[in-house]
């Protein structure tokens, strides 16, 4: 990827205040960026997917410039299982353990780098070690730079559904480094732009037409739609911090998104879930009056033209229905349920589980 663009995106959350980074960086000014981020740490452990480590050379310089430029700090390096198989208790407890062995003290500091697997463990890892320590995130796939690595949401997976279980605890520094994109797999690429065309849906119509004109984009242009979906998450999450209101807006097509990954056994990646979650929700705001009938094929024929799942036919069956029960964001016998009625704008309503199963296979099947 030839890219000469670079952004900084100041989060402002008082004493947690960091920014997230964008660009093509060299392993030392990545390295040099990192440790000013991090202070003076006693110990540095770098919590790395297994097959990012393996395909990508810039992982390797990127340890060797920590290690010159921290040269009297421990460093250790742990692999961590890939994808959605570091985010288990087990994973994590494993990873505490390997950090209690290497002696890592309340001055340490972790490092993720991956995606949004990873990040999400290595913040998890970081909230929870000795009660907190610092964190800073190096995110390898689209969807972790646009999405996951911001906002201090962190956790793991149950049997029972996903990210059942996690903490806030926000990074020091995000450093969405452009060059690791170079050897993602397109499928991987692919399922990241779900993530963006949802920003542009909830919060950034510009975002939407743009990639209505440019739906595969590269270079400068993939870097400058990836600042502005991060403008957009940046906004949510700095007005609510802890999801007590507006970050819920964030769930759009996740909460049938996220029920279509854990019943497929991450056989869907995470976009291609969202993708198909979206189109659910929008489906179903359309039937309930809330979405413009205009906009539900509009943002098919994107996603489709992105290279994302759009067909639902056959897909909504009872247990996918029945996951929706441990969604994170039931209360009661309530769902919060995010709608867009209109491109860039979202709103959250609370619907009775029972009453949402019914009227989401109706609007599919109307659909």
């Amino acid at each position: 990827m030839a890219t000469t663009r670079m952004a900084t995106i100041d989060v402002p959350l008082g004493a947690r205040s960091y920014q997230v980074r964008i660009g093509a960086f060299e392993a030392g000014a990545a390295a040099e960026a990192l440790a000013f981020a991090l202070g003076r740490p006693t110990g540095v452990a770098v919590l790395c997917d297994g097959q990012v480590a393996a395909a990508s050379p810039r992982v390797r310089a990127l340890l060797a410039a920590l290690g010159e430029r921290l040269p009297d700090v421990p460093l250790r390096h742990l692999d961590l299982p890939p994808g959605e198989a570091c985010k288990t208790m087990a994973a994590v407890e494993r990873t505490c353990q390997w950090m209690a062995e290497s002696g890592f003290d309340r001055g340490a500091v972790v490092i993720g780098v991956g995606g949004g697997a990873a990040t999400d463990h290595a913040g998890f890892a970081a909230a929870i070690y000795l009660r907190g320590i610092p964190f800073a995130l190096c995110p390898t796939t689209l969807l972790a730079m646009v999405d996951a690595s911001i906002g201090g949401k962190t956790g793991v997976d149950l049997p029972a559904g996903k990210n059942l279980v996690g903490a806030f605890h926000q990074p020091r520094l995000v450093l969405a480094d452009l060059g690791f994109l170079t050897t993602l797999p397109g499928r991987e690429l692919t399922s990241g732009m779900a993530e963006v065309v949802k920003a542009g849906l909830i919060g950034d119509a510009a975002l939407f037409e743009r990639l209505e004109r440019q739906p595969r984009p590269d270079g400068d242009a993939l870097a400058e739609i990836i600042a502005a979906a991060v403008h957009v998450k940046v906004a949510v999450v700095t007005g609510d911090e802890r999801e007590g209101g507006r970050r819920a807006i964030l769930n759009f097509g996740h909460t049938l998104g996220h029920a279509l990954e854990s019943e497929s056994a991450y056989a869907l990646l995470h976009g291609e879930a969202v993708s198909l979650g979206m189109m659910a929700a929008l489906a179903l705001g359309e039937a309930r009056g809330v979405t413009r009938p205009a906009l539900r094929p509009r943002v098919g024929e994107l996603l489709g033209r992105v290279g994302l799942p759009v067909d639902l036919d056959g897909r909504i069956t009872p247990a996918v229905l029945g996951r929706m029960e441990v969604d994170k964001k039931r209360r009661a016998d309530r769902v919060q349920f995010i709608f867009v009625p209109r491109l860039g704008e979202a709103v959250a309503e609370d619907i009775p589980l029972a009453e949402l199963k019914r009227q989401v296979t109706a609007a599919i099947g109307a659909a």
